[in-house]
């Protein structure tokens, strides 16, 4: 009988080539390749490799010595990283819910066009946005300064005594926060403005009709059919807030008093000190673990709970 291999006997192997690069399928794999090869090298396996390292000792020159968990119990009690993840707790806690207020608030005014300068507005809250991390922590460590800056002499102005934001182990860390929360505005406005100019009219002509003042079209069309969009900031954003690195290490300085160090560090200071100034690689590792798995876990949590409160539609 004739066989289907008998056909491809005959047919040049460049062909076959050809035909194999022709199938959809093999199109698909080729065009997803840079970012899953990407993926892989620079982020999957880094994370194997450090997950491997948090059970060593090593310094990055020397051969890895077999540690277990003795990297994670000396975690446990180390009071600097333990300040570290208080710190950046807070942080995340309070950058949070103000940036999800600030960009609900000024997302319902900027919305749609009401005013002639509706869209400069915009811009001007979109600019953050388009300055890196460090320029801003530069400029506004420049503006916070006790002696001279811009802020202390409005202040000034207004009868307030200077306040040392940059040199107190009582400010440093809200100082920190107004400039994550500066910095989050912007992106998550774009969110929430599109997220409010996706919702139907007819809803609130429906609403109108019926007599609804403007809070009860808030809270019953506005903010329901916004959950999707706020799910999307709390979870991007609390990612965000917890690998917090670039503002707290320009404000804080490359060595900082340890009064000031423990008041402002954050975790992954602490990552890229022990790691890449003490040489601690296994140690470095380990907080990254948990770094990662305390990321995790909340991460896992808001999707299990999201379907008591995002509506989609």
């Amino acid at each position: 009988m004739y066989e289907k291999g008998d056909a491809m006997k005959g047919v040049p192997k460049d062909r076959n080539w050809l035909r194999w690069i022709e199938k959809e399928s093999t199109q698909g794999y080729l065009m997803i390749a840079p970012n899953s090869i990407g993926l892989l090298v620079f982020y999957i396996i880094p994370i194997l490799w450090s997950v491997l390292l948090a059970f060593h000792q090593w310094d990055g020159l020397s051969a890895m010595e077999w540690a277990g968990i003795n990297n994670f119990r000396v975690l446990v009690e180390d009071v600097n990283f333990l300040s570290a993840l208080r710190n950046t707790a807070v942080y995340t806690a309070l950058v949070v819910p103000a940036i999800l207020l600030l960009v609900l608030s000024f997302g319902m005014l900027l919305a749609h066009d009401v005013l002639a300068v509706t869209r400069h507005l915009r811009t001007l809250y979109f600019l953050p946005l388009m300055t890196m991390p460090v320029a801003a922590a530069l400029v506004w460590k420049w503006l916070l300064n006790m002696r001279f800056g811009l802020v202390n002499r409005v202040l000034a102005g207004l009868g307030i005594d200077p306040v040392p934001w940059l040199s107190s182990s009582s400010y440093v860390l809200y100082s920190i926060v107004f400039i994550g929360i500066w910095l989050g505005v912007a992106y998550n406005l774009i969110v929430i403005i599109a997220g409010i100019r996706g919702i139907p009219r007819g809803y609130y002509e429906a609403a109108e009709i019926d007599g609804a003042s403007g809070l009860d079209r808030f809270f019953r069309i506005t903010l329901p059919l916004l959950t999707p969009s706020i799910f999307f900031i709390l979870v991007t954003q609390l990612i965000t807030c917890f690998q917090v690195f670039d503002t707290a290490f320009v404000i804080l300085g490359s060595d900082p008093p340890g009064s000031l160090h423990r008041a402002g560090s954050t975790v992954v200071m602490s990552i890229y000190e022990q790691g890449f100034v003490f040489f601690n690689m296994g140690y470095s590792s380990a907080q990254a673990v948990v770094l990662f798995a305390v990321v995790l876990s909340i991460t896992i949590g808001q999707f299990s709970f999201q379907k008591r409160w995002v509506h989609y539609g």
